[in-house]
């Protein structure tokens, strides 16, 4: 049913703002809204794209389109959509009052790689770039790809059209990359959520194989030391 806040009728759209309000309270996001929606010939397929200032000094940015915003469609009935939402999260920097623009390129085109009938997306999972994730925005970077976890402040949620899984991508450098690729699921989740137990992307850092604070761990979890 339509309504002064959503005048299309968009239970899923409603239910994801929902979701990230009670995370955000108080909070307005910025909403970047594609001209283009569903379009896979355009590089922003994804109708929208919000942005939280979080109270801890972070931007969290969430799509808006992998799951059903307006009507059921999907043949599953307990899935909206492909069942799944991508969100990225980043230290804000003191002062800025605009989330970057790099991240908005990055999800949309994870989004239109999805879309495009790749493959869907679930924790743990990784997808290589093979180049910067801030792509042309000039901000320098070693992360050229990233892996799926579940956001730890949102995670799953349902909804009138069935559930949806929020997953954080999290930036990883190339060598990181190479040396995950064959790990089982839960070992590339359970090593983000002892390096990077926020989700936050630290696009400054150095790998994790070569940081001296942290390659013991990245090293136990290459050779299945699993604590």
């Amino acid at each position: 049913m339509a309504s002064d806040d959503y005048p299309i009728a968009a239970p899923g759209w409603a239910s994801l703002d929902q979701a990230c309000a009670i995370v955000h309270p108080d909070a307005l996001p910025h909403q970047f809204t594609s001209a283009t929606p569903y379009d896979l010939d355009s590089r922003n397929p994804l109708p929208a794209v919000c942005v939280w200032e979080t109270r801890d000094g972070q931007w969290h940015y969430v799509t808006y389109g992998l799951s059903e915003l307006f009507e059921k469609s999907s043949p599953q009935p307990d899935i909206s959509g492909f069942g799944f939402e991508l969100g990225l999260r980043l230290r804000r920097e003191p002062g800025a009052d605009r989330p970057p623009v790099w991240p908005l390129v990055l999800l949309q085109g994870i989004g239109h790689y999805v879309m495009s009938g790749h493959g869907e997306l679930d924790s743990g999972h990784i997808v290589a770039l093979d180049s910067p994730i801030t792509g042309s925005s000039g901000v320098p970077t070693a992360l050229e790809g990233v892996v799926c976890v579940p956001d730890p402040q949102v995670g799953k949620i349902d909804t009138v059209h069935g559930s949806v899984l929020f997953l954080l991508l999290v930036g990883l450098a190339a060598d990181e990359l190479a040396a995950m690729n064959d790990w089982d699921l839960a070992r590339k989740v359970g090593l983000v959520n002892e390096l990077a137990p926020d989700g936050v992307t630290d696009v400054g850092r150095r790998s994790w194989r070569t940081d001296p604070r942290r390659s013991a761990t990245f090293r136990r979890y290459e050779l299945k030391v699993l604590l």
